[in-house]
């Protein structure tokens, strides 16, 4: 939290109109942050459920982002409490509270550290995302020196954060430091100092944000998949970029911040750090969902055309029992040997009473298939095949090896 000499802040209490104690711009302080974490809260649990029930496979990135939204969770506490204590306020209505401004301190200490941990590890999952994508083993050491970068970087900011003052209690209560402000012996960090290693902080914050935002398109480039599908993916990554304008807006309010007295009223420096946070989650969460865009895309199709419901079984033929709309067939009844499933007849849409079969057997040839062999669906059990941008990872599988996950035959009759 910054501090002024007792003469600044006395020529500026001078300039400044006198204000009520009851003019608050918490309610638009808590709107914004409410909004930005709802949404990226919502974008994790989507994520969360894509990947345990659509893929059933839950990934160390996953692991990651899910303890993100638990900071994400704790700097909006934060918000919140700070609110409550007089943050969104005038500076000069707080000054006259000294208990409520020793608590806003002490609440601003412990937010600065949560959300600075909380976005490194944004960063850091998304790298971990990134290594599905990676076929080559020099980018996948890039991305794990990136990692280590981070992590250094975050012990670094940490300590200058906790170590800001000594004893550290100092930096919340300033009756612990020299005079003008108290009658302690405590030692802290100039008003620029503290500023500059800030800068320096945002400065790493900006160009990691902008080095993941774009990484994925030479790693998305070099996949097997149709140019539609690489430029959405990439489209959708780059959102980073939105991350990385956040995180520049917030360097310019972090350099102003001493020059501005009443910096408490909108707290604009720490608001656009939470949404490059919050953003930086969305972003990185997105392009987890395919599956379930996909598979509400093909729901609204059954919807619309009679047909099927992809995810959720076929509607059955007048005259079947509307289960799952698909049965195993006896072993024989595959050619190859393999696993059979036989799909029962549809009904033509239009058509009422009268079954038109379109009969479908799928067969999975016999023999190691990599993935496959250990993630054989069960088709009696409700499950179904789902598009994923990766497939789960297995520890005995080299990363980033192109392997054919299945093959089958289809006889359509």
């Amino acid at each position: 939290m910054p501090a002024w000499t007792a003469d600044a802040v006395a020529k500026r209490q001078a300039a400044l109109p006198v204000y009520s104690p009851d003019d608050t711009n918490a309610p638009i302080i808590l709107a914004i942050t409410a909004s930005f974490f709802a949404a990226s809260t919502l974008a994790v649990l989507l994520r969360c459920y894509v990947r345990v029930r659509m893929l059933k496979g839950f990934g160390i990135d996953d692991w990651l982002m899910v303890v993100a939204m638990i900071f994400a969770a704790a700097t909006f506490a934060c918000f919140v409490l700070e609110t409550q204590y007089g943050m969104g306020k005038h500076f000069m209505v707080l000054v006259a509270d000294p208990t409520a401004l020793k608590t806003v301190a002490h609440i601003l200490y412990f937010h600065s550290l949560i959300i600075m941990i909380g976005v490194s590890i944004v960063k850091i999952s998304i790298a971990y995302f990134l290594l599905r994508l990676s076929p080559r083993r020099s980018h996948q050491i890039f991305l794990y020196g990136v990692i280590v970068f981070i992590v250094a970087l975050t012990i670094t900011c940490a300590m200058t954060l906790v170590f800001q003052c000594i004893p550290v209690q100092a930096a919340w209560d300033a009756s612990l430091r020299p005079p003008p402000f108290g009658t302690g012996t405590a030692k802290c960090y100039s008003n620029v100092i503290f500023r500059n290693l800030g800068m320096m902080n945002s400065a790493f914050n900006i160009i990691t944000d902008a080095l993941f935002a774009t990484l994925p398109v030479p790693l998305i480039w070099s996949l097997q998949l149709n140019v539609r599908t690489k430029l959405s993916l990439i489209a959708i990554l780059s959102l980073g970029w939105f991350a990385c304008a956040a995180a520049i807006v917030k360097a310019i309010q972090q350099f102003h911040i001493l020059e501005d007295l009443d910096w408490t009223y909108r707290d604009s420096f720490s608001v656009w750090n939470f949404i490059e946070f919050t953003i930086g989650i969305l972003a990185a969460s997105l392009p987890t969902l395919k599956p379930l865009f996909s598979w509400a895309l093909e729901t609204a199709r059954a919807m619309t055309s009679g047909n099927r419901s992809h995810g959720s079984g076929f509607r059955g033929a007048v005259g079947y029992k509307p289960a799952m709309g698909y049965h195993k067939a006896s072993d024989h009844s595959s050619t190859s040997g393999g696993k059979s499933v036989e799909l029962r007849s549809l009904a033509s849409r239009g058509e009422s009473g009268a079954i038109n079969p379109y009969n479908v057997e799928i067969h999975g040839r016999q023999g190691p298939t990599g993935i496959a062999e250990r993630d054989a669906w069960d088709m009696e059990g409700g499950k179904s095949s789902q598009e994923s941008i990766m497939p789960p990872q297995h520890p005995d599988l080299g990363m980033g090896k192109n392997r054919i996950v299945c093959t089958t035959e289809v006889h359509v009759s």
